[in-house]
């Protein structure tokens, strides 16, 4: 068995069956979990992964994330807006959304490397300039 840090980047999630679905709502009685109000219909409602899928570890031998990815206890259902500021922030800000993690994330560990110095050019390097006579 090899766990990994993270899913690779060709793995696909399992699509989600509707049982994990109805599962999920009736465990949050109907309403969203990020706001508290009520979800309504399905094409409103979205299904957010809680820890999100690329945070989770990864089995290769049950070719799944460690929980499951359809697992209905790591699931919430939340209202179309409150999926979006989980998942991209309030729109002022993206601080303690999903996106915002993820980019710290990258930029912690995937450095870019620093960038040399550069020489300035001396003055006999610059290229000369044609100087223009009129008359």
């Amino acid at each position: 068995m090899t766990i990994l840090d993270r899913p690779p980047s060709d793995w696909k999630r399992p699509a989600m069956p509707v049982r994990t679905k109805l599962d999920v709502v009736i465990r949050q009685e109907g309403k969203c979990k990020q706001t508290g109000e009520k979800l309504g219909t399905l094409e409103n409602t979205r299904f957010d992964h809680r820890p999100a899928l690329w945070e989770r570890q990864f089995d290769t031998v049950a070719d799944d994330t460690i929980p499951p990815a359809n697992d209905a206890a790591f699931i919430d259902a939340c209202t179309v807006a409150g999926h979006d500021v989980r998942t991209h922030g309030n729109g002022a800000t993206t601080v303690g959304s999903d996106s915002h993690r993820r980019a710290k994330i990258k930029r912690m560990t995937d450095p870019k490397p620093a960038k040399p110095k550069r020489k300035i050019r001396g003055r006999s390097t610059f290229p000369k300039r044609k100087v223009r006579r009129f008359g």
